[in-house]
Parts: structure tokens; sequence; C-alpha cells
């Protein structure tokens, strides 16, 4: 996120803080759902995201959005990746 060094007006923090933790939410969803497939714990499940979109070039937040959308599946995440 970028935060300006202009004062910002409230409504433009309130907006901002939102999109943050909805964005955080929606990576702890993401998080659960590919523990759940795989049977691994929360924090190994956020290692696999993350080789994901690194593998993909694409931003964490974009990968955990289309598990949660259901416009990529559990089982994409981890193919080609050790589980353990």
């Amino acid at each position: 996120m970028h935060w300006s060094t202009e004062p910002a007006r409230g409504d433009d923090v309130i907006t901002r803080v939102q999109s943050v933790i909805a964005a955080k939410a929606t990576l702890e969803i993401a998080k659960g759902m590919v523990a759940q497939h795989t049977g691994l714990t929360v924090g190994e499940a956020a290692r696999l995201l993350s080789a994901y979109a690194i593998r993909r070039r694409v931003r964490l937040t974009e990968t955990a959005y289309s598990l949660v959308t259901r416009g990529l599946e559990p089982a994409a995440v981890v193919d080609g990746q050790p589980l353990h």
C-alpha cells in the first residue's frame, strides 16, 4: 500500500484501512482452504500460497482472492509442491 505524504481525509483513511482488513481476511480464508485441502498446518499452507504466487508472478492477495471466489482450486496451489 502506498501512503501519501499529503494529509488524508478521514474517509480516505477509513477506506484504506477497510481495504487492508478485507485483504487480510481473504488471505486467512485462503490459507484455511489450502490447509484443509492438504491436511497441513495454516503456516505450511501460507508457505504454499506464497510459493504459488511467486512462481506465477502474481500478488499473494490475487491468489487468495482467486481461491476464495473459486476461480482457483486448492489443488492447483499444491501441484508440484512437496507437502512436507
